[in-house]
């Protein structure tokens, strides 16, 4: 709970951006008493705080903080134990907010709802109706508009994960949502629930990964509307527990009225032909599942707005009256077996999300129905373009709303490069793409759309498989690029005109660069020409399998360079360029991992960065040999060291004394067959290390006399037959040195 003066804070943050903000003096006295009825609850000052600003009159503040709504669900509250404030913001809510709030309480509690789970919530909102039509919107933007307007009002909590947004529920908002939404919304809590309850469950939603479906058969089902599966998105299966007969008599005895149907990673493998008596079904999932085929009947849901069938592997075609699906706004099929689209795909003028369309060996004249489908909203992936017959009417230049294009030529030789690179040059998208992939290109050289100066918004770019190209495009005069992945070229440099003539510097917000399979890549850039410098916000750099790259960095300075990564190139001797101090030449890098460069030596003259963090050295034996040298106990911010050896790599003792610097706090040794002592002068001073890893070293005998550093927070100890067995609790000879570790793990389980 905060105090009072924080809540204050809090409130004068979220309704005014600042907490120095003045409250009117006329409105101050109602303000302090609503926010002292917060009883110190963050939430309920946030609620209170996003109802205010969603008012731009503060005029009519006064005639909201006086309504006797707080007082008569104050005296609710002690019977539903739902806060005042959360009523009281509710109670205020747009009738359309109101009814799109509590469908939310089908979701369990602690749900996330990841950025693809935000999009297809709105889905579901529209397929129930939810959505009121705004001249001017589509239906979606209007559901984008609802769902920020309920996390301004806090009815979901916003977050971050690796830049992307994460949204939930508060569990006391959960339960708002559930109070308010009656019977019509239903979590299932158990099997009885369910029998007892059947004729007033009309929304049913499940969690695939939890034993609440063991069901013999499922209720009656003939008033039912939604039947979904939870999470709505999901990287790997989940196993779900719904059996082939629950879902053969859900689609037998489901009613006239069901709006919303979900078997994804379920284990159907063939839908009855009766799914087409399912008039009023908007929203179809049967993502993740063995499906090898659609009834012809699916093409009589006339109302279906939403179809997923991503990654049903099996399936390798669509029925040829697809076209008949006139309403569908969203078609997923990625990572289908599909061969080609069905005909008349230009009917679908609805369509909002495709994303693939699929040139088949004996259709790639249908490119052309593309042309018709001018509301396609963000991802499109073209695939089969060897296909094409005559791309001139696909139209992507006036397809504004798409965000990402990926463009994909599917293997195979080509006698004529020239007829590659017209159809690459016809294919040119709108000029607010964000992201571009070309993979599997056949041409020599790339249109010059690729890198116009033009794709002012073009952040990520990706030209992968390309291997008849010897040249990159001029990508370094793209004025927002962020993001530059190639692969299988067969470069042998970076030439000069791939960097901007007109620019001071090239790449000038490059923030990310990753290069594998370059077999042929033999050397950097000099960047002499730029006045700037090349790449001055380059952040990281992964290199794989790149044969003939002798230094793993370009000379010049990467003053906002912080990770480096490079595996399996075989000829690399150096990871710095000799020419520079490593400090002035890469002040601010972090991290190195090296990974099978058998090859390198040393990193450089000049040895490791003063800043650096993390070090991870794999299979580098060469380097791993002269660790004296890298002057570790130099690097007072090092905190984590990873060393993985080769078969053959003697060490006979680790480590060694004064190797290690004092700060290190994370230690991963793995790999080294003939370690047989580890060397307790070694681990003397390192009292700030708390994670020890240890792991097939199949002739380490013991820990050192000396124990190991009382700091020690975990110690992990795999595929070290005999200190394991010297490791056992109590038994073991080595435990009196390690009983004071609260973590201990051996072999992957805990003692």
């Amino acid at each position: 709970m905060m105090s009072e003066e924080d809540c204050m804070k809090l409130f004068k943050k979220h309704v005014f951006g600042n907490v120095d903000s003045e409250i009117p003096q006329d409105l101050r006295e109602a303000i302090i008493e609503v926010v002292e009825k917060c009883k110190g609850l963050p939430l309920a000052v946030k609620a209170i705080a996003g109802l205010l600003r969603s008012v731009s009159n503060p005029g009519e503040w006064s005639k909201i903080l006086q309504n006797d709504v707080w007082e008569l669900q104050f005296q609710e509250n002690q019977k539903n134990n739902i806060h005042p404030a959360l009523w009281f913001s509710y109670h205020f809510l747009p009738p359309q907010l109101k009814r799109c709030f509590a469908y939310c309480s089908i979701f369990p509690e602690d749900y996330e709802f990841k950025e693809a789970d935000q999009e297809q919530l709105i889905w579901l909102w529209m397929a129930e109706g939810l959505l009121q039509p705004e001249k001017g919107k589509t239906m979606e933007e209007v559901g984008e508009d609802y769902l920020k307007a309920l996390v301004s009002r806090s009815f979901f909590q916003q977050s971050n994960r690796d830049g992307k947004s994460i949204l939930h529920m508060h569990d006391l908002v959960l339960d708002l949502a559930i109070h308010t939404s009656g019977e019509f919304f239903f979590i299932p809590h158990g099997c009885n629930y369910l029998q007892d309850h059947e004729s007033k469950i009309f929304h049913l939603s499940y969690q695939r990964s939890k034993d609440m479906m063991k069901l013999e058969s499922l209720p009656q089902t003939k008033f039912l509307r939604i039947f979904l599966a939870l999470p709505l998105s999901f990287e790997y299966s989940c196993k779900s527990l719904l059996t082939q007969k629950i879902q053969q008599e859900l689609l037998l005895s489901a009613g006239g009225g069901l709006r919303v149907l979900c078997l994804s990673d379920s284990s159907i493998m063939k839908l009855p032909e009766s799914i087409g008596n399912l008039k009023h079904l908007r929203y179809l999932d049967l993502s993740h599942t063995k499906l090898e085929d659609l009834p012809s009947s699916v093409c009589m849901l006339y109302n279906l707005q939403t179809l997923l069938l991503s990654w049903c592997h099996k399936l390798s075609q669509l029925p040829t009256n697809t076209c008949r699906l006139i309403n569908l706004r969203h078609l997923v099929i990625s990572g289908t077996g599909l061969k080609e689209m069905p005909p008349q795909m230009c009917n679908l003028t609805n369509l909002q999300t495709l994303s693939d369309f699929v040139l088949g060996e004996n259709s790639g004249s249908r490119i052309k129905e593309l042309g018709a489908l001018q509301l396609l909203h963000g991802s499109l992936r073209i695939s089969g373009l060897e296909n094409v017959v005559d791309v001139l009417e696909a139209d992507l230049k006036n397809k504004e709303f798409l965000t990402e294009l990926i463009l994909q030529w599917n293997g195979g030789e080509t006698e004529d490069t020239s007829k590659e690179r017209e159809v690459h040059n016809v294919l040119e998208p709108h000029r607010k793409l964000k992201k571009l992939e070309i993979k599997g290109y056949r041409g020599t050289i790339f249109p010059d759309w690729v890198a116009h100066q033009l794709f002012g918004d073009l952040v990520e770019v990706s030209l992968l498989d390309c291997r008849n190209c010897c040249f990159l495009p001029p990508l370094g005069q793209l004025p927002s690029l962020r993001v530059l992945k190639s692969r299988e070229m067969c470069l042998s440099g970076i030439a000069n005109e791939c960097f901007s003539a007109s620019l001071t510097m090239s790449f000038p917000f490059l923030e990310s660069l990753s290069m594998a399979h370059m077999y042929t890549l033999e050397r950097w850039p000099t960047g002499a020409n730029q006045e700037g410098g090349l790449f001055p916000r380059l952040k990281r750099i992964s290199l794989s399998s790149c044969d003939k790259l002798t230094v793993g960095l370009p000379s010049g300075r990467l003053p906002s360079l912080k990770s480096i990564k490079i595996s399996f190139c075989v000829q690399m001797v150096s990871v710095f360029p000799t020419s520079r101090r490593i400090d002035n030449a890469c002040p601010s890098l972090e991290s190195i991992e090296l990974i099978h460069c058998e090859k390198v030596e040393s990193f450089s003259n000049m040895g490791l960065p003063s800043n650096l963090k993390v070090l991870h050295i794999e299979s580098c034996e060469k380097l791993i040999a002269k660790r004296r040298n890298w002057n570790l106990q130099r690097l007072s911010n090092l905190q984590t060291l990873v060393l993985i050896g080769c078969k053959d790599l003697g060490l006979n003792s680790f480590p060694e004394k004064g190797l290690l610097p004092s700060a290190l706090t994370y230690l991963f040794i793995s790999d080294f067959r003939k370690l047989k002592p580890l060397n307790g002068k070694g681990f003397k001073h390192l009292t700030s290390l708390q994670y020890l890893s240890i792991g097939k070293c199949d002739k380490l005998e013991c820990l050192p006399e000396e124990g190991l550093p009382l700091s020690l927070f975990t110690l992990s100890i795999y595929d070290c037959p005999m200190l394991s067995e010297r490791c056992q609790r109590k038994t073991g000879e080595d435990w009196p040195k390690i009983q004071h570790i609260p973590n201990i793990y051996i072999d992957n389980k805990q003692v």
